[in-house]
């Protein structure tokens, strides 16, 4: 189960992605997780947003909660990348 840890966003510019951190609660190995949310995945949830930088951020901010409850199943599920962020898990939405 995957917590927000932070309200701080970053745009990762080379992967077209929003990155934020997340805490794993209960016993796993890392204590944080890093979650990406592809600019592919912002406009499929907004097809109508503005296709930048300033729409992706803002389309991320009207849907956070949908975004992190999306990404803990895919944490839970033990779907996490085969690389890491600052040495701890990725998960990539």
């Amino acid at each position: 189960m995957l917590k927000r840890a932070s309200e701080k966003l970053i745009f990762d510019f080379d992967k077209k992605a929003v990155g934020f951190w997340m805490e794993a609660e209960g016993i796993v190995s890392a204590r944080f997780v890093r979650i990406f949310v592809t600019h592919e995945a912002l406009s499929d949830i907004d097809p109508n947003g503005v296709p930048d930088f300033d729409g992706d951020l803002s389309t991320f901010d009207k849907n956070r909660d949908h975004i992190e409850l999306a990404a803990n199943s895919k944490f839970d599920r033990g779907e996490t990348e085969d690389w890491l962020h600052e040495g701890q898990p990725v998960v990539v939405c």
